[in-house]
């Protein structure tokens, strides 16, 4: 008999989730490995490095079965120069691991990243500094690190890593901004506040705008201040919001996901479920689809979205109503930008509302610039107006848009080259997968999310 109670469902889950002892011995035979090499390039290198340790999920026991990242920090000295800290830190980690083909990495600062054996290796600069006296985005980890392996025993760590599940089977795990879910220190946070997974879903399932999260006591002065949906206070720094990075529909997601989880305990919340695709929409689906330069994944993908929000602001101010947008790339070359639309085509006449008859000086400018085909004094004493419409077809709006200059329309200076194609989702059999998963995105509904329909 099937056991569909929480306990039952999570107890399967936890199998999902834990490493084995072979994968566990593996991941740090490689990790002492890696290490060992920055230690001894570092030595040769500089004086300027006072520590390596480890960090992430790999030091605080929370990383996912065949999920293994690891972190190595590099302790600099806090006198030594901006300029200096980040040439240390790549210069170090190319040498290190220069057998495995590093590859510089950008966040707030550059980075190697290498694929040692299958498993990710990142090499990551911060400085040496007492808590509180941060000089770079990186000075928090050892201390985040710290706080974890101080809080969160062996069974909240568990609890941590069905979270982790929880939110990836979701599709809201990770704090890159393709995803603009939650990282794993979040999660982390999370149990330390809620101490289980069913208190986490609990908690979230009322979650509400501006919802604040905090382990301890927080300063709600401070709080104030922040804008994003959820505010997760960082335990180590009270004036840091973790929430800034996480999305309002990977929040909506989270409590969707959450209600529909508690009321229907289902091992199918540990397993990325396909979404049901209505491609009776793929008729109001705008697809354009064109070649990039090459850059990091988070410059990137910050390019597009930014570049596709440009796009649908431009079909909105033409009158066009923008359901859903999205972005889709290979992280190389190729990328796609998708608008879902109550219409591709408008009517060529549309009715403009003047300003109320008696503010003369206001109506007058109204008249004067309408350029109206009809004009007349309303039931409401304002003036209305019949004006033909600038675009009426949002295809050819987007490719006069895409061929002005970048600065003009909001698009990413230099980010697309080549050839760009602008067609309608239902024109065409065949998608390349990158265009697929994009024109399926804006068109698709998870079942398991909207349990009540």
């Amino acid at each position: 008999m099937t056991d569909n109670t929480i306990e039952g469902v999570l107890a399967k889950a936890l199998a999902l989730c834990n490493p084995t002892a072979a994968e566990e011995k593996r991941i740090t035979a490689v990790a002492e490995e890696a290490k060992k090499l920055v230690e001894q390039k570092s030595k040769a290198t500089s004086s300027e490095v006072r520590e390596i340790i480890f960090g992430g999920s790999f030091a605080k026991g929370t990383w996912l079965h065949g999920d293994a990242d690891i972190d190595i920090f590099l302790k600099v000295d806090p006198s030594v120069s901006e300029e200096r800290f980040e040439k240390l830190g790549v210069e170090i980690g190319r040498q290190a691991l220069r057998k495995y083909k590093p590859k510089l990495r950008y966040s707030d600062h550059p980075y190697v990243e290498a694929t040692v054996r299958g498993i990710r290796i990142n090499v990551v600069p911060c400085y040496d500094v007492q808590r509180g006296q941060w000089k770079s985005a990186a000075d928090r980890s050892p201390f985040h690190t710290q706080y974890i392996m101080e809080t969160l025993d062996v069974a909240k760590k568990e609890q941590v890593r069905l979270l982790k599940k929880f939110l990836k089977s979701t599709g809201i795990y990770g704090a890159e901004i393709s995803t603009g879910g939650f990282s794993g220190y979040v999660s982390e946070v999370l149990i330390a506040k809620y101490g289980s997974l069913e208190g986490a879903l609990a908690a979230a399932a009322e979650f509400r705008q501006g919802q604040v999260v905090s382990v301890g006591d927080y300063d709600a002065d401070i709080s104030k201040g922040f804008s994003s949906p959820l505010v997760i206070i960082d335990p180590i720094d009270p004036r840091r919001n973790l929430g800034t990075a996480i999305s309002p529909e990977s929040v909506g997601r989270f409590a969707l996901a959450a209600r529909a989880f508690l009321h229907n305990p289902s091992e199918k919340f540990f397993a990325r479920q396909k979404p049901s695709v209505n491609k009776k929409l793929y008729r109001n689906v705008l697809v354009v689809e064109f070649s990039h330069r090459e850059r990091s994944p988070d410059t990137i993908w910050g390019q597009l979205k930014r570049s596709a929000n440009s796009v649908a602001k431009q079909l909105e101010l033409a009158g066009f109503t923008v359901f859903r947008t999205t972005c889709n790339t290979d992280e190389k070359k190729s990328g796609a930008f998708a608008f879902l639309l109550e219409s591709l085509a408008l009517p060529e006449y549309m009715m403009r509302k003047g300003p109320e008859i008696a503010r003369a000086k206001d109506m007058e400018s109204f008249v004067m610039a309408a350029r109206s085909l009809a004009m007349w004094a309303d039931r409401e004493m304002r003036v209305s107006a019949i004006v033909e419409r600038k675009a009426t077809d949002a295809g050819q709006l987007v490719k006069t848009l895409l061929g002005r200059p970048p600065e003009a329309n909001g698009i990413a200076r230099d980010m697309i080259t080549g050839r760009v194609k602008v067609y309608s989702a239902s024109g065409r059999r065949r998608f390349p997968g990158l265009v697929k998963e994009a024109v399926d995105e804006l068109v698709s509904t998870e079942n398991l999310i909207f349990f009540f329909k």
